[in-house]
């Protein structure tokens, strides 16, 4: 018997992340076979700017996965994230086609097509989802499901998540150009929520952020749906930019200063605290501006201080969206960390602090043995990644409203369909 395997695949701009799983009939959760971890090359702020070296990268991650599973990967399930991506809100209306106002699987697909033609049709831009948020049947609000139920009038008010149609073709290109066909992407946030976020928190209100080398992307749910969500150009290298400069040095010491060091909290730190820059720099390089590298050091209280800094423009941008979604400081299930940067010492109170909502790092929910707590955050969005295609592909017996819909139309559009499940 062919065993079904999944590969899934997140190209970030520190690193790209490959994980391979198996799904076996009568398990609930697939099982970790191998999992591939390398430095990304070139990739800035999530975009695609060397199609050679990302191939590479690829290529290096896939193969690290492959090792330690043993199992021959062709193709892959592609998480899509960047500064690229946009995210916009769109409304549709329909009248009822069926005489005694019964609401039909096709009058569904119908008002969520005449949700998407609303949009702003541009050819330099590549629709990822339209995911339903609210159905309204003629004066009632708040429903989920409204097939089987009775009207004249449906409404429905969906959530568009678009991305550079050019910056799609150039990471399709470098998959498939590293030798492995693409199965289907999804939002890298949304992948990310499948593998740390409970259907309770998703119920009462949750933000998942998910802070990576090169941005910071989210997603806030209540009631079982993706209610806002957005990327925000600013991530771990830019703090590493900053650190590179006022500490004046190499940016990979300065990325190694932060690992070891970094902390968001400067009150935590006396004057004694320092960073000594020797222990960073190779044996040979014994001079620095007329100093020797031995007598150079730097506060630990300075250098939490330039995190700090970069950190209150990210929540800054974090507190306008929530503000804009109607939900600043209104999350009961407040927010959930996750990335490579989400390890940062003291980001988890400073986060609680910023933006006045109960905060925790992210924890798996259902398999992943083998995975421990610290490289758990890093590696959620790929994680995710293989829960939706286990979704996907294992469907479980009685088809959901969701279901219904995808098999009434498979027409292009109906890619909302990869993340209308909580």
């Amino acid at each position: 018997m062919a065993r079904n395997i999944i590969v899934a695949l997140d190209i970030g701009t520190s690193t790209v992340e490959t994980v391979i799983a198996e799904t076996i009939r009568g398990e609930d959760a697939p099982r970790i076979l191998g999992v591939g971890v390398v430095p990304s090359q070139g990739v800035r702020k999530g975009v695609v700017i060397d199609l050679g070296e990302v191939m590479i990268s690829i290529r290096r991650s896939v193969e690290e996965a492959r090792k330690s599973s043993g199992v021959p990967v062709r193709s892959v399930w592609l998480a899509v994230g960047g500064s690229h991506v946009s995210v916009s809100s769109s409304r549709g209306v329909v009248a009822v086609s069926r005489a005694d106002g019964e609401i039909s699987p096709e009058d569904v697909r119908r008002v969520i097509s005449a949700a998407e033609s609303f949009v702003a049709k541009n050819p330099n831009k590549e629709l990822l989802h339209i995911i339903p948020r609210d159905f309204r049947v003629d004066n009632e609000s708040g429903i989920k499901d409204p097939v089987g139920m009775h009207g004249v009038r449906l409404e429905v008010d969906t959530l568009i998540v678009e991305c550079s149609a050019p910056f799609l073709k150039n990471i399709l290109k470098c998959v498939e150009g590293a030798g492995f066909a693409v199965e289907d992407y999804v939002f890298s946030p949304l992948a990310a929520a499948r593998a740390v976020l409970t259907k309770r928190q998703k119920e009462l209100g949750v933000m998942l952020l998910d802070v990576g080398g090169g941005t910071a992307s989210f997603v806030v749910y209540e009631e079982g749906v993706p209610l806002h969500a957005g990327v925000v150009p600013i991530g771990g290298g830019h703090i590493t930019n900053d650190v590179a400069i006022g500490f004046r040095t190499h940016v990979d010491i300065a990325e190694e200063i932060k690992k070891m060091y970094g902390s968001c909290l400067p009150d935590e730190f006396s004057k004694r605290d320092t960073v000594r820059l020797a222990e960073f720099l190779p044996e040979d390089q014994n001079a620095l501006q007329g100093k020797t590298a031995e007598g150079i050091s730097y506060p630990r209280r300075e250098l939490a201080e330039i995190v700090s800094a970069r950190l209150q423009d990210l929540f800054e941008v974090l507190h306008k969206e929530l503000k804009k979604a109607g939900r600043s400081g209104l999350l009961p299930a407040g927010v959930i960390l996750v990335g490579g940067t989400s390890l940062l010492p003291g980001l988890a109170e400073v986060t609680k602090r910023e933006l006045k909502l109960p905060v925790e790092l992210g924890r798996l929910q259902d398999f992943y043995e083998g995975v421990d707590e610290k490289t758990a955050p890093v590696l959620a969005t790929a994680l995710g990644m293989v829960q939706w295609a286990h979704w996907k592909t294992c469907e479980p017996e009685g088809a959901t409203f969701t279901d219904k819909v995808r098999h009434v139309n498979k027409h292009p559009f109906m890619k909302w369909l990869r993340s209308l499940l909580p």
